[in-house]
Order: C-alpha cells, then sequence, then structure tokens
C-alpha cells in the first residue's frame, strides 16, 4: 500500500495542497493513494520504498510504496499497470499495482536477478537468474525463472540456459544475465553479460517455457554474432536486431544482425559492421546504436571528449546499407536510452565514463551534448506530454546538493529537453529526493 512520509524538501507543503483538494486519501480506513494525474516511481536503495513523485509539477508527493530492501531496476508491464521490481537484499521480485500504488504480492527467487519481464495480461514473468545455486534450480547454475505475477505469486517453472546438450561446447553459453522479450510475447532473447565472452545466445520460446519442465532455449551461435549483448524487435515481432558489442566486450567486432524469428530455429539474415554496439533503441525504422570502441579512429573524438563513444544511427528497411552517420557520444559502457520530447535522445552511459555518463542526441540538427558534471546514469524517463526528462544519475562531489558526500550516488536530476542539446540543460525547479536512487520510471500512459 502507499505510505505518506514525512522527508523531502517541499513535502509538507505538497501534503497540506492534497488534503485542500481532498486527495490525500481514498476514503476513510481505505489505503493511502496520491490520486496525481502524472507520476514517476522512483526505486530507493535506503529505506526499500518507491518514491511516488508528482511528475506535472515536480515535487515530492510525499507517497511510498514499500517493496522490500534495497529495489533496484523498475520493469513496466506492456499495458504499464503494474511494475516489477527486484529487491537485491531480500532477493524477492515485488509486483506493484500502479493503480492502486501498492504491491500485490512477491515473488521469492534462489537468486539475484539481472533482468525480467511481464507478459502481456500481468498474469506471467520471466526473470533471469545467474548464478543459481543448483539445489535450488533443478540442478542448473544459470536459469531463466517463470513466475506467477497474479495468484500464487511462486516459481511455476524452470528455463535450463547454461547449456545448450547440442552445442557442442564445454563452457556455459553464457550467464543469464539480461531478458529481451518480444511485442507479441512469443519470443524471450537471453543474452549473457559484457564479461562472459560467449558468441552466442538464446532464444526461448514463451509458450513452451510455460508448459515444459526445465526446457531449453535454443542456442544461437556463428560468426555473425560476437559477443552478443542487447536486441530490439521489429514493432510486428518477426524480426529482433541483435547487437554484437566486439571489442568493448573482449571481442573482434562489433555490429547487428537480424534474426527472422519467422521461422524454427530462427534465421540469421543481413549483418552490419558498426564501430560499437552495447545498447540500442528502435523508433520507427530507424534505430540508434550506442556503444564505446576501444580505439577510434583518428581526429573522430572531439579535443574536449577524448575518449569517447559512438551512436550510430540506421534504417532497419536498407539494414545493408548500414550506418547513415556516426556521431561521438559519452565513452563508458552505454546500457539506457528513451527518446524524449523536441527529437532528444537522451543516452545513459556508466560505469567507466570519463567525461561524464549522459549524453543528448538532437535527432533534427544531428549533434550531441555531454554532460560533464554528472557520472553513472541508472535511469532514464521522460515525462508525457511536457518537456522534462528524469534522470537518475551519480553527481560529483562539488556540484548539485552532495557537497559533504563523495561521491553522492543516485540522485534524480530533471532536465530541460528545450534546450540545446549541446549544452545539457537542468531545469530550475528539482526534486530533493533524500536516498539513493536505482531508477526512475513514468508510470502513466
Amino acid at each position: 500500500m502507499s505510505h505518506r512520509t514525512g522527508w523531502g524538501r517541499g513535502a509538507v507543503v505538497v501534503a497540506l495542497s492534497l488534503l485542500i483538494l481532498g486527495l490525500a486519501t481514498c476514503g476513510a480506513g481505505g489505503p493511502a493513494v496520491s490520486h496525481l494525474g502524472q507520476r514517476a516511481f522512483l526505486s530507493d536503495d535506503l529505506d526499500g520504498t518507491l518514491h511516488i513523485e508528482n511528475a506535472a509539477t515536480d515535487q515530492e508527493s510525499g507517497f511510498t510504496i514499500i517493496t522490500g530492501p534495497q529495489p533496484g531496476k523498475i520493469v513496466l508491464s506492456p499495458d504499464k499497470t503494474i511494475s516489477l521490481v527486484f529487491n537485491a537484499a531480500a532477493l524477492t521480485l515485488s509486483v506493484v499495482s500502479n493503480s492502486t500504488e501498492a504491491s500485490l504480492g512477491s515473488v521469492v527467487l534462489p537468486n539475484v536477478s539481472t533482468s525480467y519481464a511481464a507478459l502481456s495480461g500481468n498474469i506471467t514473468g520471466f526473470a533471469a537468474v545467474p548464478n543459481c545455486p543448483p539445489a535450488s534450480c533443478g540442478g542448473f547454475t544459470d536459469v531463466v525463472e517463470v513466475v506467477d505475477l497474479a495468484t500464487t505469486f511462486n516459481i511455476t517453472n524452470t528455463v535450463n540456459t547454461a547449456l545448450d546438450p547440442n552445442s557442442g561446447l564445454d563452457v556455459p553459453l553464457n550467464t543469464a544475465a539480461t531478458l529481451a522479450l518480444s511485442p507479441t510475447d512469443s519470443k524471450l532473447l537471453l543474452f549473457g553479460g559484457p564479461a562472459d565472452h560467449q558468441n552466442a545466445f538464446t532464444v526461448i520460446d514463451t509458450g513452451q517455457a510455460m508448459t515444459t519442465p526445465s526446457t531449453a532455449g535454443t542456442l544461437m551461435s556463428g560468426a555473425a554474432f560476437d559477443r552478443p549483448i542487447w536486441a530490439v524487435f521489429s514493432s510486428d515481432g518477426t524480426k529482433a536486431f541483435v547487437l554484437s558489442c566486439g571489442a568493448e566486450c573482449g571481442g573482434a567486432a562489433a555490429g547487428i544482425t537480424m534474426l527472422d524469428l519467422t521461422t524454427t530455429p530462427p534465421t540469421v539474415g543481413t549483418h552490419v559492421a558498426l564501430p560499437a554496439a552495447s545498447f540500442a533503441l528502435l523508433s520507427g525504422n530507424t534505430m540508434y546504436v550506442a556503444g564505446t570502441p576501444p580505439s577510434q579512429p583518428a581526429g573522430f573524438c572531439p579535443a574536449t571528449l577524448t575518449p569517447c563513444g559512438t551512436l550510430s544511427v540506421l534504417d532497419i528497411t536498407n539494414l545493408a546499407a548500414g550506418a547513415s552517420s556516426s556521431v561521438p557520444i559519452s565513452d563508458g559502457f552505454h546500457s539506457v536510452m528513451a527518446l524524449a520530447s523536441n527529437n532528444k535522445l537522451f543516452i545513459g552511459a556508466g560505469p567507466n565514463c570519463t567525461h561524464g555518463c549522459l549524453t543528448i542526441f538532437d535527432i533534427s540538427s544531428k549533434q550531441a551534448g555531454v554532460d560533464g558534471i554528472t557520472g553513472n546514469v541508472a535511469g532514464i524517463a521522460p515525462i508525457n506530454n511536457r518537456t522534462v526528462v528524469y534522470v537518475v544519475e551519480d553527481v560529483a562531489a562539488q556540484s548539485f546538493h552532495c557537497q559533504s558526500q563523495s561521491p553522492c550516488r543516485g540522485k534524480l536530476r530533471i532536465y530541460d529537453a528545450t534546450a540545446s542539446a549541446t549544452t545539457p540543460t537542468l531545469q530550475p525547479i528539482q526534486i530533493d529526493v533524500v536516498g539513493k536512487a536505482n531508477d526512475v520510471k513514468y508510470v502513466d500512459k
């Protein structure tokens, strides 16, 4: 349930305003809800809650949702009616109702989950669990757990992903690090982490995974895949575009490979070499691919941004043509990206950023700017129908409100999307959240 809290600058003023409007509660004895029209959820590592931020006025609402100790990444269901958040200190996956602002239940997992997703309908979910105790995971060590999100809140099946019996590999295929779910819910792609050093990934049929005990996924390997790490899907779910991070992850050559998911097994299609590829976003037919090559071409990085990463722009209707442009961006390992208003693309990286980890790219002008003050970026949430973007990032000790902390980790900063991309700018109003933020999501449609 939502709970009122006393922390946060301006919380008292906001609370009084809510009471005056008659919006503070939903009736005597009932659970307290914020009744806000625009909300952002922010996971707080220190108090074990999701903070509910007023995303219309950029104020702390004073409402929180109790999840569990050390909540991390927030994942929204396809219809945005529930949020999933893993609580690292309790090894639980909380299922939160976005409408009632209350926890519906929690699934106990056998170890830390690094990635999770919900199928449409919010009945079934999947959680990747690397380094699973074999005794708890059917004798396996790297699994994807199938979980009930609606009634029993328990594990209903286990997908073995550590070894493919037909691969001939003598080492684990990959650790169960990152899940990518197709928009049709039919396929789940599982990738290892950047340090796994495997040239393969797993394709899981979600229907089979829900019904077949200890089912195994289909191994995908071959010359086209050099440290595959992430994928984005076409809107109809028939194609996946698999990113290989190559030399950035200890391999040889980065690139993107089209995978036809209408065949069994999936068919490998067009491959395009890129300077780097660790994360991507697909908007219409345009794909934006970010990464940091170990070495850049001479003269590529501006003098103030050496070393740097790259942003490649591709047209998926003519993938064979390759990138239409390559723009210098922040270095570091890129892992989050969001398209905001005013044609601004926000790109987050971390760790190992040299000049700052947040890049803002103007799609219209093809110009990019790096916020050199900030550190590792964990979450990016554009606010609908507004020109502001919420970003969770580490902040240098000498900046913002972190003079007494070095480093100052997990702060919420609000950026102005109307400002020039070459000069990332905070808006005047900021939310001073007490705690350590791990992620932020805008939860209203």
